[in-house]
C-alpha cells in the first residue's frame, strides 16, 4: 500500500515546531549529562521512535532510562514520570527535569538551552503530523544506512539544534563524509525539506543529476534539495525519495 504523508505547512507548523524543538534540547540537555562525550559529538543526537524523538539510553543508579517525547499522546515521558506537553514549555519542563533528578539524590549540572523567544503554541494535530513523518523519513533513512559500504555510518539522530534527523556516512574512515538529512524549515529554506550535503565539497559536486523536482542549493550552503510538500504531492512518495538517496550513494566516490 502506497503510503500517504501527513501535510506540513511551515506557517502552520513553525509555533509548534519551536515548542517541540525546545523540549528536545531539555532531553538532549539531560542526556549529554549522562553519555559520554563522542569523537563526532553523537551524544548530542537524540534517537527516534514511532512517537517521536527520545533520548538514548542511559544509566541512573543502575537503572536504564530513556526520556521521551510523545507526540501521540502529547506528554514528555522520562523513567515513569510524564508530563502534559501543552502544560509546560522549555523552561518549565527544564526546571522538572532538575526537580526529578533531585528526587533521586542526584545533583546534577544540567547546560541551559537556548530556548526559542517568545510564547508559542502546542498544537496537537501538528505534533502528530509531524511525528509521522518523522518517523517515515526514520525507516527510509534507516533501509538506507544498511546498504551504505564501507566506511563508517552514523546513528540515525535528530540535534535538538536545528531539528533535523540526519544521517552521515564516512565512506572512507576519515572526515570525508555524506550528510543526508530532513528539516522542518529554517531561515534559508522556510518550508520541510531534505537536503544531502558533502564535506568538504568535493569538486564536481553540484554536477551530479538530480531526480526532478529536487535541485541545488547555492545560497546559505551547498546541498541537494527536495522539498517536503513535493514528496506529499506525488502519490509514489517512496519512490521520489529513493530515486533523491541514490544520489546520496552516487556521491561517494566524488569524495575520493
Amino acid at each position: 500500500m502506497t503510503k500517504t504523508l501527513p501535510p506540513l505547512i511551515y506557517e502552520n507548523l513553525l509555533p509548534t515546531r519551536d515548542y517541540m524543538q525546545d523540549a528536545t534540547k531539555v532531553l538532549g540537555s539531560l542526556q549529554r549529562a549522562f553519555l559520554p562525550a563522542n569523537p563526532h559529538d553523537w551524544q548530542h543526537g537524540l534517537e527516534v521512535g514511532m512517537r517521536g524523538p527520545l533520548t538514548q539510553a542511559f544509566r541512573i543508579q543502575n537503572e536504564t532510562i530513556r526520556g521521551s517525547l510523545d507526540l501521540v499522546r502529547h506528554k514528555v515521558r522520562l523513567g515513569s514520570t510524564n508530563w502534559a506537553l501543552h502544560e509546560y514549555a522549555g523552561p518549565e519542563l527544564l526546571n522538572n527535569v532538575r526537580v526529578w533528578l533531585q528526587s533521586r539524590g542526584l545533583q546534577v549540572v544540567l547546560e541551559q538551552p537556548d530556548f526559542a523567544p517568545g510564547a508559542h503554541h502546542f498544537d496537537e494535530e501538528q505534533a502528530k503530523n509531524y511525528a509521522e513523518a518523522l518517523w517515515w523519513f526514520e525507516e527510509r533513512f534507516r533501509e538506507l544506512s544498511e546498504e551504505l559500504k564501507p566506511g563508517l555510518v552514523s546513528p540515525i539522530l535528530l540535534y535538538p539544534h536545528h531539528f533535523d534527523i540526519s544521517l552521515s556516512w564516512f565512506p572512507y574512515d576519515d572526515e570525508r563524509q555524506l550528510n543526508l538529512g530532513f528539516s522542518t524549515g529554517d531561515q534559508t529554506i522556510p518550508e520541510p525539506y531534505v537536503y544531502l550535503t558533502a564535506y568538504p565539497e568535493p569538486k564536481g559536486f553540484m554536477k551530479v543529476p538530480l531526480p526532478s523536482p529536487a535541485y541545488w542549493q547555492s545560497s546559505g550552503f551547498t546541498g541537494a534539495i527536495l522539498r517536503y510538500s513535493d514528496l506529499e504531492a506525488t502519490d509514489q512518495p517512496e519512490v521520489l525519495l529513493g530515486a533523491f538517496l541514490r544520489t546520496f550513494q552516487a556521491s561517494a566516490p566524488l569524495l575520493a
